[in-house]
């Protein structure tokens, strides 16, 4: 189940490898707690509120780094975020409204999962080539 980083998810420009391991960490931890039971209405809120805040600053800095080297998918890479951050808040809304589910749980996890292999691997690690 759990993810781990390779270094073909290595983007060449160290801060933002070092923010997307910080992100990796965020999943390792919730499929631990997925694992030993441990999902709860205060984890949950702590998890969605450290990673919105954790997430908008990455993109921040990545979409910066984008920028200053020219790289080809800068904009795209922009939108794609607006994009996660939107479907995000909707986890962040479903939980404010519904608390803690199983259901909310394994889509959130399937999410960052999905997002974190597929978003890296085709579009961050463009970055590589324009440093």
């Amino acid at each position: 189940m759990a993810i781990v980083w390779k270094d073909e998810y290595n983007t060449g420009e160290a801060e933002v490898d070092k923010q997307h391991k910080v992100l990796f960490k965020y999943l390792e931890d919730l499929e631990e707690h997925m694992k030993a039971g441990d999902i709860n209405d205060r984890y949950v809120k702590q998890l969605l509120d450290n990673l919105g805040i954790f997430t908008r600053s990455h993109f921040c800095y990545e979409e910066i780094c984008m920028r200053r080297v020219k790289c080809p998918v800068a904009a795209t890479n922009k939108e794609i975020h607006r994009k996660l951050l939107s479907v995000y808040t909707q986890y962040r809304e479903r939980f404010d409204i519904e608390g803690v589910s199983e259901d909310l749980i394994q889509k959130l996890h399937d999410f960052l999962e999905s997002w974190l292999l597929n978003h890296i691997i085709k579009i961050d690690t463009q970055l590589r080539d324009c440093l």
